[in-house]
């Protein structure tokens, strides 16, 4: 069976449980942040290109990274491809972060027209840990001990291929719509507007005083992680841009401070 995940970091978490336990997993990471940008099918390996090149832009290799994330993900793709034509099992995991519900709706999609046996672990955001409540905003922060101690196998269920043809109609709609965000509420994945996110950046930002971007930035993940910090670092250079916020540089940090406009 292969295990499909739609983050990096989770897929490491579950390359190192098998590997420690000795078991023959084989995981394929497909991190394609369908939240985010262009999901017409015309323009899909463009579209997360562009992405990829948000993702990096701060880092100095940045025409590498990008380079090397678009080659993994090619071959990922490719890998599926291969993988569903022979036949293979599939095992989706997902969750209700944006990222993961539009993958989960994507590979829905994908396989809707493949004869292959395919089930779905979907964690929850909040789970229960001994006495204790645990909560998560992405897969990743999941340790490889704790998917035996949170028993996330038990979550497995099948997923027939009725039910993918029926969430790729999901899917459909959302890629019709074509908005630039796609964010979950209450359980739904609803399109959104580009600057969806520029608020709780901005619930972080006052006129009087100016702040290191990397501060808040960080804030605002902890009191809103519903994107990724880069989309955030993005959304910042971009009011910079436009004059809502207000930038200086600081001698004393890699990264300067920002304000709200007057």
């Amino acid at each position: 069976m292969i295990d499909i995940v739609f983050s990096d970091s989770f897929a490491s978490t579950l390359k190192y449980y098998y590997q420690k336990r000795h078991l023959d997993g084989q995981v394929l990471a497909l991190p394609m942040y369908l939240s985010l940008g262009d999901i017409s099918q015309r323009s899909f390996m463009e579209s997360r290109q562009t992405i990829y090149k948000i993702e990096y832009a701060h880092y100095q290799a940045s025409e590498q990274l990008t380079v090397e994330a678009v080659n993994a993900l090619r071959q990922g793709l490719d890998q599926l491809s291969q993988m569903a034509q022979a036949g293979e099992s599939f095992r989706i995991w997902w969750s209700e972060t944006a990222d993961d519900y539009c993958g989960f709706l994507w590979i829905c999609d994908y396989l809707k027209d493949f004869s292959v046996q395919t089930t779905s672990v979907k964690v929850p955001m909040t789970l229960v840990r001994e006495d204790s409540l645990m909560i998560i905003s992405k897969l990743g922060e999941i340790s490889e001990d704790a998917i035996d101690e949170l028993q996330l196998a038990s979550l497995q269920r099948d997923l027939s291929a009725n039910s993918r043809r029926a969430f790729s109609y999901y899917w459909h709609d959302l890629r019709s719509e074509n908005n630039p965000i796609r964010t979950v509420i209450n359980g739904t994945v609803v399109s959104q507007s580009i600057d969806f996110y520029d608020r709780f950046v901005l619930a972080n930002l006052s006129q009087r005083r100016f702040r290191n971007i990397l501060r808040v930035i960080g804030e605002t993940l902890g009191d809103y992680p519903f994107t990724a910090d880069w989309w955030y670092r993005h959304r910042i250079d971009y009011l910079v841009s436009k004059g809502s916020v207000d930038y200086k540089a600081d001698p004393d940090a890699i990264v300067g401070k920002i304000k709200l406009a007057k």
